[in-house]
């Protein structure tokens, strides 16, 4: 009688928690307000995709550097539509001369835009700031943010980079002047994570673009066309 009771009660706690996710699944997702636009080049980025051609990815991912410039194709003509100044990497120099260009020009921001990599089973997304605390913290969270709302797999947060190497930092986030992220879509050596990132660049790249757009919003709201 007792073992029936608590079967009882325990199937009742089952039904409870798949409703809950049923219902989460079935609620209606949070629209989407419009792009913010700025004041014709009032604002800039950095934008940095990785120009990391020997890095290549499970299948017909083919290279980091080939994959991540597709998406930086899509996010940077949707900051030049909504008023945005772009500078982009040129994928033929290094790192150091990114951030040297970088804060030579004094832009707003510096995003850089890679895909992971590991062993193979790792999988996951993950975004980085130099040091938790500023403006850079609060873009790499927004940054992720925004993909976690699209991308299924596993959420490994916003991380601190200045002392990811063994103590070294991370070049790109650590010599930029001004606030930087530097996010890590999902593992490209990963088979799950490599067929996910193939099939939506696109819907990544808008991602990216709205969040860069919506944060760009909030520290620059002086740069803001209302409408």
């Amino acid at each position: 009688m007792k073992f029936q009771k608590l079967f009882v009660v325990l199937s009742c706690v089952a039904s409870l928690a798949l409703a809950s996710v049923v219902a989460a699944q079935d609620a209606p997702k949070k629209e989407k307000g419009p792009l913010p636009k700025f004041k014709q080049d009032s604002v800039s980025i950095w934008l940095s995709p990785s120009n990391q051609i020997h890095n290549i990815g499970f299948g017909d991912y083919r290279s980091e550097k080939e994959r991540m410039n597709e998406v930086a194709d899509v996010v940077e003509p949707i900051l030049k539509k909504q008023g945005v100044k772009v500078y982009r990497n040129d994928p033929e120099k290094s790192i150091r001369d990114y951030t040297a260009e970088a804060n030579k020009l004094g832009v707003d921001l510096y995003f850089a835009i890679h895909s992971n990599a590991f062993n193979g089973k790792a999988s996951g997304s993950v975004a980085f700031c130099h040091r938790y605390g500023g403006e850079g913290e609060k873009y790499a969270r927004r940054l992720h943010e925004a993909i976690m709302e699209i991308y299924p797999g596993y959420d490994r947060g916003v991380k601190e980079s200045y002392k990811l190497y063994d103590g070294k930092p991370m070049w790109e986030t650590s010599d930029s002047n001004m606030p930087a992220c530097l996010i890590e879509i999902a593992f490209h050596d990963n088979e799950e994570d490599s067929k996910w990132i193939l099939a939506n660049i696109q819907p990544i790249g808008e991602a990216l673009a709205r969040a860069t757009l919506e944060h760009l919003a909030e520290f620059h709201p002086d740069a803001v066309i209302k409408e």
